[in-house]
């Protein structure tokens, strides 16, 4: 059963949290009818931490716009062919909670006050990927780094965080995501990683094999936020999406664009490599929902079917 109220306080929208979807409905305030007949859908139906789903929102009563809030974070849905509202939700990798409550709020066309629909997203029991290991054998530099490198290091995570911290009011995506290169995958998401015998954080993407050289696409309409050499992820590109959704690339050889520069999706960015901590060429591919690091191969499952307007 659905939870429908018209009490909300607008506020500020805040810039970090986890994003989570709704599977259980209960009314709060009794409304009319045809309120009661407002529909939450979700694909896919289970998410694990890591994990990505594409949320919609079916209202009887015609809707001016349509926004969800889950901790402090508040996020606009866009609206779809046919009149639906949907939004894009990730469940950070580190999440350990099972289930966490989300509020959306339905805006009148006719204007009044909004609806607000609470609701719980249930978290199946483990993180994308974590039964997986991989070991690495890597120059003994590159594992157990100096305390010039440790700091060099801190200093890019510092700079990347910022970065992904960025939330656009402007919407570049309006298609499906793409994987920036095709290739084989030769490293999971969520991967556990042992370098020289030493375990160490579980992977934050997707690793794509590919010749030295060979194009790196966008994998979606958007905007360069970093243009970047580091020292582990080398020769670095992430591009905003906007409503808080990036993507990054990492290990490049070359990279084609400037910070600032606008993006089409598909268009290349730069040419695999082999920079930073690296055992052969490749492309590192990572994604991010407002913050929440997930599963770049989920981003691309849930949106090809994507069509907005």
């Amino acid at each position: 059963m659905f939870k429908l109220t018209r009490v909300f306080e607008t506020g500020k929208p805040r810039s970090r949290g986890i994003f989570f979807l709704a599977l259980a409905l209960i009314i709060l305030v009794p409304m009319q009818a045809t309120a009661g007949n407002i529909k939450v859908s979700w694909n896919p139906a289970q998410v694990r931490s890591g994990g990505v789903v594409m949320m919609k929102v079916q209202s009887p009563v015609r809707l001016m716009a349509a926004e969800a809030q889950t901790g402090e974070d508040r996020f606009p849905l866009f609206k779809m062919e046919g009149g639906a509202y949907a939004a894009l939700v990730g469940v950070d990798v580190a999440l350990k909670e099972p289930s966490m409550p989300v509020d959306f709020v339905l805006f009148p066309a006719k204007g009044g006050p909004p609806y607000r629909i609470r609701a719980d997203l249930k978290i199946k029991d483990g993180a994308s990927g974590a039964k997986r290991t991989q070991n690495l054998s890597l120059p003994t530099g590159m594992v157990d780094l100096s305390q010039k490198r440790v700091k060099q290091v801190q200093k890019d995570n510092r700079n990347l965080g910022d970065i992904l911290a960025t939330r656009s009011r402007e919407r570049y995506w309006k298609e499906g995501f793409l994987l920036p290169l095709q290739g084989r995958i030769t490293t999971r998401f969520g991967t556990g990683r042992v370098l020289n015998g030493k375990p160490r954080s579980s992977h934050s993407g997707v690793d794509i094999s590919g010749k030295k050289g060979k194009p790196v696409k966008a994998s979606n309409s958007g905007k360069v936020l970093l243009a970047d050499d580091f020292y582990l992820s080398g020769k670095t590109v992430v591009v905003d999406h906007g409503w808080g959704v990036s993507t990054l690339y990492a290990h490049l050889d070359r990279i084609d664009v400037q910070e600032g520069q606008e993006m089409n999706r598909g268009q290349v960015l730069g040419t695999v490599g082999t920079t930073g901590r690296s055992t052969g060429p490749h492309l590192h591919f990572g994604a991010f929902i407002r913050g929440s690091k997930i599963d770049p191969l989920l981003l691309v499952e849930v949106t090809k079917q994507l069509s907005t307007r």
